[in-house]
């Protein structure tokens, strides 16, 4: 009923292997792409990538509908959702997967006819309880935790909710737009900074401003972001998930000129983006676009 993906577990530091990783992830992909473009309802084209980066581990985890089950896609519309396992943590891998694995499973067992923002809402709950339960093992007590970021288009609609810093962008007519709110402690300090509490170049070099302020796993979630309302899109409208392996990495500038000067920009070409930039400390990076009102539809990426 819908698709999870994985990358390489492959380090990348020439970019010769940069290209060649990128590739092969588009190569092994191939095999799965999806063969309903002259049958697709929902108007999308989508493309996905993800790499390891320089870790050791990846962390990331994601998934998308399966759009050849035309009866799915037109009842739930297409969903697309990115986790990002904590490095600075205990088996974030586990909690980036456990996390996509229950959220996914949710739109599968939820009423079709509650509103999609419950929906979702409901789902990032269940998967956050998941998460906080897998810290519970017969080894004790671990810590664990993961963001997630969740996309759904339905009916010429786009829903999302989020937790934690993973990114969903808007582009439009020439203009990049993040929807969603990075829950880090830097929003907290610069309300301190509106009350006169500290000044702005003290919030600006606070140690703690990138700090999450939610994030699964936790057993309540102190801070979800959604809307509540439906984005009505239009033709040649392009929404990009993504882990923060690719927003610390490239500028929204930076990802606004790439979608500008490109039509039809894909998910590995971003990607190959940012690795070259040759980061010595480059983190996982995952990428979904859906591209609205399009006909070809595609999945590139290795399938796990």
């Amino acid at each position: 009923m819908f698709r999870f993906f994985t990358s390489k577990k492959n380090k990348v530091a020439k970019d010769k292997q940069v290209a060649s990783t990128v590739k092969k992830s588009q190569a092994a992909g191939s095999k799965s792409a999806i063969s309903a473009a002259d049958d697709n309802s929902v108007g999308l084209d989508l493309s996905n990538c993800q790499h390891i980066g320089a870790r050791d581990n990846q962390e990331d985890f994601f998934a998308v509908s399966d759009l050849n089950d035309k009866k799915k896609v037109d009842e739930n519309g297409v969903w697309a959702v990115i986790a990002d396992g904590m490095g600075g943590l205990d088996i974030g891998e586990k909690a980036s997967k456990v996390a996509v694995k229950v959220f996914m499973r949710e739109q599968e067992v939820l009423e079709t006819s509650e509103p999609i923002p419950k929906r979702l809402k409901r789902a990032a709950q269940v998967a956050n309880t998941a998460v906080y339960d897998c810290a519970f093992n017969e080894q004790g007590e671990v810590d664990l935790g993961t963001t997630l970021v969740a996309a759904v288009v339905k009916d010429e609609k786009l829903f999302w909710v989020s937790v934690g810093d993973s990114r969903i962008y808007l582009f439009r007519e020439g203009v990049l737009k993040q929807l969603n709110r990075d829950h880090i402690y830097k929003y907290h300090l610069m309300k301190d900074v509106e009350k006169g509490i500290i000044t702005k170049k003290e919030a600006d070099n606070h140690p703690e401003r990138a700090y999450l302020t939610s994030h699964m796993g936790l057993p309540e979630l102190p801070e979800i972001d959604q809307n509540l309302e439906p984005l009505l899109l239009k033709a040649g409208d392009r929404i990009l998930l993504c882990s923060d392996g690719l927003s610390n990495t490239l500028s929204d500038d930076e990802i606004n000129l790439y979608f500008s000067k490109n039509d039809q920009v894909k998910a590995e070409e971003m990607v190959k983006q940012a690795l070259i930039r040759k980061n010595r400390f480059q983190d996982n990076i995952t990428v979904i676009i859906l591209s609205y009102g399009n006909k070809s539809v595609k999945n590139n990426s290795e399938e796990g």
